[in-house]
């Protein structure tokens, strides 16, 4: 699916999140306030636009499932001068030794996991000790007219948008079925701890549609940078 929907994916992000979605992932970068020589796991990272969003002081690496995305995220940073280290691997089993980054960021993917305890835990194999997580994924706005307006959004005007795109209503349908169907913030949240990771906040942006959640991995921090490796042997 994510193959198929790969080339006009960008293009029906802004038009579905009526073009919040690049100012939702700065704010999830922000949140992390990352010193400079920080090296960072974009896992998800889709067609790229967290990672090249994130500071060039960073040491970005991105990490994708879909074969079709990563070739458009290295095309983006191409064009944009900004060359990004990119893998492809499965969150469940990531092609990474332990303790390598001092952040990992999931832009819009956990929704997408089908296990989340897995993935909890493989993160945190990869972070090293006191790194931070940061977590943006949809979420439902709390109150009653706001949640009738959302739903009435997911179920009927994500669908007629998605048709205007060539890729279809599929992918669209899976979009709309995702975000309804996922836990809450505060049961996002329990995964987080259950996994092992201390500090679990989230923040609600744009009136409950989107959810950032941060977390560490329990620990003494080591000095920046020195844990992690670029290349194939990562």
């Amino acid at each position: 699916m994510f193959e198929a929907v790969a080339p006009g994916y960008d293009r029906m992000n802004r038009i579905l999140s009526l073009g919040l979605d690049q100012g939702w992932r700065r704010q999830t970068l922000a949140a992390l306030d990352l010193p400079a020589r920080a090296r960072m796991l974009d896992l998800c990272c889709g067609t790229g636009d967290l990672a090249l969003l994130t500071p060039e002081t960073l040491r970005t690496v991105g990490c994708d499932f879909t074969p079709a995305m990563l070739g458009i995220a290295r095309a983006k940073g191409r064009a944009a001068g900004r060359p990004l280290p990119l893998l492809a691997g499965d969150a469940m089993r990531l092609p990474l030794r332990s303790g390598v980054f001092d952040a990992v960021v999931v832009g819009f993917g956990v929704r997408n996991l089908p296990d989340l305890h897995v993935a909890g835990r493989e993160i945190r194999r990869v972070l090293a000790p006191g790194g931070q997580l940061g977590v943006l994924e949809f979420s439902r706005p709390r109150g009653a007219a706001a949640r009738m307006g959302h739903r009435l959004f997911l179920r009927f005007a994500v669908p007629a948008l998605a048709r205007l795109s060539w890729s279809g209503t599929e992918a669209y349908g899976y979009l709309s079925d995702s975000i309804l169907e996922f836990p809450a913030p505060e049961t996002l949240r329990d995964h987080l701890v259950a996994c092992g990771f201390d500090s679990v906040r989230w923040r609600a942006l744009s009136l409950g549609a989107v959810a950032v959640h941060t977390a560490r991995n329990p620990g003494k921090p080591k000095a920046v940078g020195v844990a992690a490796h670029h290349g194939s042997g990562m």
